[in-house]
């Protein structure tokens, strides 16, 4: 009887300690908008934010794809793929920075009448830098940052704010 209850003692805190080790890995999605500020684009934009934490690495991996709102036949958008290093406490205000890869593309079309259509279009990739903080510590976290982008013909300086979203554990 006392090995029986030696026995359960010993599963019970295996148990409870097993279920309180945090997941090594933490993923975020959300959207994002904000306003090109003092930049070549000058616009403003809608996104999708995507962050991905290992706890192992001082680092968050961060994907961010942003549409602008050009004018007619105009097409820009921005893909980021970013490296965040937060710090502080981290628990309400977790303020990071990071950098990382920036792609744009821009596309333009037009109606030339009775000469047809032209088209033309660029890609670019230049480097981000950001400054940001994330709040809470819920499964929706909202964030502010700040960016400043620098691609070949294109520069910008843009202010975001989102919420994101944790999924899972």
């Amino acid at each position: 009887m006392r090995h029986a209850a030696l026995l359960l003692t010993a599963l019970f805190f295996v148990t409870v300690a097993k279920a309180q080790v945090p997941s090594p890995v933490t993923f975020e999605l959300g959207p994002r908008v904000g306003y090109d500020i003092g930049g070549d684009v000058e616009e403003a934009f809608v996104g999708v934010d995507a962050r991905l934490g290992v706890m192992a690495l001082p680092i968050d991996f961060q994907a961010t794809f942003d549409y602008y709102f050009m004018e007619e036949n105009v097409t820009f958008w921005q893909l980021g793929l970013n490296a965040l290093l937060g710090f502080g406490p981290g628990i309400v205000f977790t303020p990071y920075v990071g950098a990382g890869l920036g792609i744009a593309r821009t596309s333009v079309s037009a109606d030339l009448g009775d000469f047809g259509e032209f088209s033309a279009s660029d890609t670019d990739t230049g480097i981000n830098l950001i400054g940001g903080a994330r709040f809470g510590v819920g499964p929706i976290r909202p964030f502010v940052q700040a960016q400043v982008t620098v691609l070949g013909d294109v520069d910008l300086v843009t202010i975001a704010g989102g919420l994101l979203f944790k999924f899972g554990p």
